[in-house]
């Protein structure tokens, strides 16, 4: 009898080791934080353009991409940016630890010596309105808040394609944290506002 308790206990942990280590699905498991109680947040965002990264202190990269060999100053700040995707949503939040819409440019464009306001409406007032067809990596894209009868701004992105592209743009959104959304064909189109570029 001794024997067959054995055996089960070693069977078991073979099973318990296959299923850690080579089962499929999402490995990651419990490492994976909700953003939203009710983890509807995925459902109701369809507009992401990435799969979103899990950012951990071991994956997470650091401000080594200043340093990379990139064109412009758009492209560095783009790049930046973007290694802050998955970056969770925090009420009045302006750094790593979590930021909301106009937090998050106000800490990506600080790291490039431009100290912008931290609030939507101010800073859909910074540089100069562009069409949005002459849209370009850097520029800042204006929405309303989700209230589209209220065109006053209420969300702030960073455009990170250039024309003749779609625009695509990576901000901080309630429901996701950073992540990256597309204007055209969604519900951003119709919150759209203005271009604003304050990279000259």
């Amino acid at each position: 009898m001794k024997k067959i308790w054995i055996l089960f206990g070693v069977l078991l942990s073979v099973l318990i080791l296959y299923k850690v280590f080579f089962a499929p699905g999402d490995s990651l498991g419990g490492a994976i934080k909700r953003t939203s109680s009710d983890g509807g947040d995925k459902a109701f965002h369809n507009d992401s353009t990435l799969a979103h990264p899990v950012r951990n202190a071991a994956s997470a990269p650091g401000l080594g991409v200043l340093k990379g060999n990139y064109a412009t100053k758009s492209d560095s700040l783009v790049a930046f940016a973007l290694q802050r995707y998955g970056t969770e949503y925090t009420y009045g939040g302006v750094t790593e630890e979590g930021f909301d819409c106009s937090g998050f440019i106000t800490y990506v464009y600080n790291q490039f010596g431009l100290n912008l306001p931290h609030g939507s409406s101010a800073q859909a007032k910074l540089g100069e309105s562009v069409p949005v067809q002459q849209a370009k990596k850097g520029d800042l894209v204006i929405f309303t808040g989700t209230d589209l009868k209220d065109r006053t701004p209420g969300h702030v992105g960073i455009v990170i394609t250039n024309s003749p592209k779609a625009v695509q743009f990576v901000h901080s959104s309630s429901n996701g944290g950073v992540k990256v959304s597309e204007l055209e064909g969604t519900l951003y189109q119709d919150r759209f506002l203005d271009i604003r570029r304050v990279i000259p």
